[in-house]
């Protein structure tokens, strides 16, 4: 299938700029609580008092799983876009971007932080020319089928748990890493540069069974297909011109998504994730139309602002156009102010720290890539992707 051309080639589109910009700073919200090591905590330790309880609280209800799901929608926006400007000859380069982007991943979960997702999105995004090919009423019965996916699972593992007979203990309040594995996890903030290296493998070992465990690939590549399915419907193209469905999509996001959000949590809360129980499919279900849903309620709500003219949100717009080097640059910074090479801040930082560590980051970062796009067309790691892309200065 080929793409009618509908935008010029190097167009830029404001709102998704700036919903890029918005996105890298939330994930950075969600990653600080694993930056210096508050999620391997019990959660009495994590959260000592009520600040640090709110500032957990706030960030399970608006931050956790949100902001990585508006930026796997950006995946396969982009993607789309590649195919409506390029046609069939965007998709062999698109496969050569997405190995650059795939060692790129690997070289930052392997050298600096297990955290990584860009592996993930790299190894999904190889599906993503299979899609296309879809037309566009299959994205989208992909697209929920996806997103449905890991509840259908949970569905199934909680009836062979509690039917096999399995299911007669006690769920955990907290379950987390093995005891075996937490010597490395110290080693982190206490030792030097093997130790991190050691303790990021020990972590990057967990962080993938994470992903299997709680099936967060059909979520992310359920988020890359509806992408592909907003490029085709013009949404993404052209929001501007879409403002009715621009305010359904964020009254539906948010109406939706901020109930499901509060009451997933108070599920989990009183029936953990594991063991597999009815009560976990009930956390899991909310959070499988709560997260998605309040994703999409932030993104369409964004674009609001920005194609009305309001310009609260426009400072992110730099943050977005050199995404990749910003992700990056947050696992130094942080990684730097947690392992023991650095300031060795690991598991000495509660959530209302952490959470204005990232503010300020976020911060610098806004200042930085404005200054950056002053003086250069591209972030720095946005020009290497493009120049081994093309084989050639750009």
């Amino acid at each position: 299938m080929t793409l009618t051309s509908a935008a010029p080639a190097r167009e830029r589109i404001v709102a998704l700029d700036v919903l890029r910009g918005v996105a890298v700073g939330g994930i950075l919200f969600a990653n600080v609580l694993v930056f210096f090591g508050i999620v391997f905590l019990p959660r009495d330790l994590a959260a000592p008092n009520a600040l640090d309880r709110t500032f957990l609280l706030l960030e399970r209800v608006f931050v956790e799983g949100k902001f990585y799901s508006i930026f796997s929608l950006l995946f396969g926006i982009g993607f789309g876009i590649q195919l409506t400007r390029g046609g069939e000859d965007a998709v062999s380069r698109f496969r050569r971007r997405t190995w650059i982007l795939l060692a790129i991943g690997a070289l930052h979960a392997f050298l600096l932080w297990a955290g990584d997702i860009l592996m993930l999105y790299a190894l999904l995004g190889f599906t993503l020319p299979w899609f296309a090919r879809r037309g566009n009423g299959a994205l989208l019965r992909w697209a929920v089928a996806l997103l449905a996916l890991p509840t259908a699972l949970y569905a199934v593992a909680a009836a062979v748990w509690t039917f096999a007979g399995s299911g007669g203990g006690a769920a955990s309040g907290d379950w987390g890493p093995p005891a075996s594995m937490l010597r490395y996890f110290q080693a982190l903030g206490e030792g030097g540069f093997r130790d991190a290296l050691v303790g990021n493998l020990v972590l990057l070992a967990g962080r993938w069974a994470d992903l299997v465990i709680t099936v967060r690939l059909p979520k992310v590549l359920g988020m890359f297909v509806l992408g592909l399915w907003m490029v085709r419907t013009g949404l993404a193209l052209a929001p501007e011109g879409r403002r009715a469905t621009l305010v359904r999509w964020a009254a539906l996001g948010w109406g939706v998504g901020l109930p499901a959000n509060v009451a997933a949590v108070m599920a989990i809360d009183r029936w953990p994730y594991l063991p597999p129980t009815l009560g976990g499919l009930l956390g899991t279900a909310l959070q499988g139309v709560g997260i998605p849903m309040l994703a999409l309620g932030y993104a369409a709500t964004v674009a609001l602002l920005v194609v009305n003219g309001r310009r609260i949100l426009s400072p992110f717009a730099p943050v977005g156009r050199m995404a990749l080097t910003n992700y990056l640059m947050q696992s130094v910074i942080c990684v730097v102010l947690s392992y023991g090479f650095g300031f060795g801040l690991w598991w000495g930082m509660r959530p209302a720290g952490t959470m204005g560590i990232a503010a300020a980051i976020v911060s610098f970062q806004i200042a930085a890539s404005d200054w950056w796009l002053e003086h250069f067309r591209y972030g720095p790691v946005e020009w290497v992707w493009r120049r081994l892309t093309y084989g050639r200065p750009i």
